[in-house]
């Protein structure tokens, strides 16, 4: 394609404004209409040249050939403000070419590395305007699978938020056919799901929510979840690592969206958001109202017009109009408002730093608060639940609340293996318990039971429940226990 081609008597090419992934990005005029288009070229010599054999390049020719089309096919299904609408698709001579609206605008990639921290009331309008068309594209059984700052644009025109690129979507219906030798694992480093980076083939649209999670999270702090370090890949880190708190970075932040982007950042896909419908009940409560004052400094173009300078909720444009879905589901979040097992787990070991650190505060609260749902969504027994009651047990006794720590531990050392470190683990915290209450022979009792028990244990000891017997050791010593003390401590393994 060159500058001045007329495509298909209508559409006459202007200039090269990008290239992307699969091709190039020209303007053109509308000959009939005078309006400025875009058009999306596949450039099939980019990508069969080069190291691969004749057959190959054939192969992958016939697959990127698919992939474009297919990409024009999802683009005339969807109809939404916030993507740019499909006006034409055709050759010219053997390349693909794809004619969508123009919109003249700035990327969100742009925006965010220009402006830190972003504006929260901006950041909640970008995401809202985004959720929307991912809502609309999940409806049309589309995944986006490529959702990052650089595929999305704010228009100057109005600041509205257009969603970019379905180049490489993926067709959740059964029946579709799809295109994916040509790369393991399609996406962007950086907002891939966990599933996504392991190559899995049956992935949902679960995976936009994790992309749009790290999004959010890159919106309202201005950092990414996961960036490289010398010893670990941020890819390794999607996988593995639990990603900060938004309210670690600012104390400020709403607890509801702090619960959210966590919930969106789930390793397992089970734990995210059912829906981008269930994220947009949340995100709504915090957009801008009609008459809010403008982002200070000044945001040019402003994604936060449409709704500040309406004059009420029907005023407007329909696009510019808080979607019904919104205001219905505005007070519903996810299994309301839990968290998942592994979110549970990240609280255990947050409240766990936390005990080390500086003693109870406000992450053992919260798991605190927690720990009810827990043991009736998932039952008393269920190990993370022990353990779970387990760190608020050693809260409670590092508080001066021995008999609600008792009581915990008690819990714990009921509902599971004897042989389990954690049970074991209880079984010091009550005797540690008793010993306030001068029940000095019942402790003492209790300690040597678990150092006799301590090489049954179902799992290697990790030096955790050793050094808890040691602690203990020391405080019966000084109880009038030290021969006794003293004879047993040869039991247990060296740190």
């Amino acid at each position: 394609m060159e500058a001045g081609d007329v495509l298909d008597g209508r559409y006459r090419v202007e200039q090269a404004l990008d290239q992307g992934g699969m091709g190039t990005i020209w303007t053109a005029i509308d000959l009939v209409t005078g309006q400025l288009t875009a058009v999306k070229v596949l450039r099939l010599d980019a990508y069969t040249q080069g190291r691969f054999t004749p057959a190959e390049r054939a192969r992958h020719r016939a697959e990127l050939l698919k992939r474009f089309e297919r990409e024009g096919a999802i683009l005339e299904e969807l109809k939404h403000p916030g993507i740019p609408r499909l006006l034409h698709r055709g050759y010219l001579g053997e390349e693909p070419y794809l004619v969508m609206e123009y919109v003249e605008g700035i990327s969100l990639r742009e925006f965010l590395d220009t402006r830190r921290p972003f504006p929260f009331d901006a950041a909640v309008a970008v995401a809202v305007q985004v959720a929307e068309a991912l809502a609309h594209a999940h409806a049309n059984g589309v995944v986006h699978r490529d959702l990052k700052p650089g595929n999305v644009v704010i228009a100057c025109a109005d600041g509205a938020v257009k969603l970019l690129d379905f180049g490489i979507a993926h067709l959740t219906d059964p029946d579709a056919t799809r295109y994916t030798a040509l790369g393991a694992t399609p996406g962007s480093a950086g907002y891939m799901a966990p599933e996504q980076l392991r190559g899995q083939q049956d992935i949902s649209a679960l995976v936009d929510l994790y992309a749009f999670g790290c999004v959010l999270f890159e919106l309202l702090t201005g950092e990414r979840p996961f960036e490289d370090k010398p010893d670990r890949n941020k890819s390794t880190q999607h996988l593995e690592d639990l990603p900060p708190r938004l309210r670690s970075i600012n104390v400020g932040m709403p607890k509801e969206l702090d619960d959210l982007v966590w919930d969106l950042l789930a390793k397992t896909p089970a734990d995210r958001p059912d829906t981008i419908d269930e994220v947009l009940g949340v995100l709504c409560d915090f957009l801008p109202k009609p008459g809010d004052p403008a982002p200070d400094p000044e945001l040019i173009p402003d994604p936060t017009a449409r709704y500040r300078l309406r004059e009420s909720a029907a005023a407007g444009p329909p696009d510019m109009r808080p979607t019904s879905r919104a205001v219905e589901r505005r007070p519903v979040r996810r299994r309301g408002g839990w968290l998942g097992r592994n979110q549970f787990a990240g609280r255990i070991a947050q409240a766990r730093v936390e005990l080390l650190a500086d003693g109870p505060g406000a992450r053992c609260a919260e798991l605190h608060d927690l720990l009810p749902k827990a043991v009736a969504d998932w039952g008393a027994r269920e190990p993370i639940v022990l353990e779970g009651r387990l760190v608020c047990a050693d809260a409670a006794r590092l508080d001066g609340r021995t008999g609600e720590a008792k009581e915990q531990y008690q819990h714990v050392a009921g509902n599971g293996d004897p042989s389990d470190p954690l049970v074991l683990e209880a079984r010091l915290g009550i005797a540690e318990c008793l010993m306030p209450e001068g029940d000095f022979a019942g402790a003492f009792s209790g300690w040597r039971a678990v150092v006799y028990s301590l090489p049954l244990v179902a799992v290697p000891d990790s030096g955790r429940l050793t050094s808890r017997c040691r602690e203990v050791a020391f405080e019966l010593a000084e109880s009038g226990y030290q021969a006794e003390v003293t004879d047993l401590l040869v039991r247990l393994p060296e740190l």
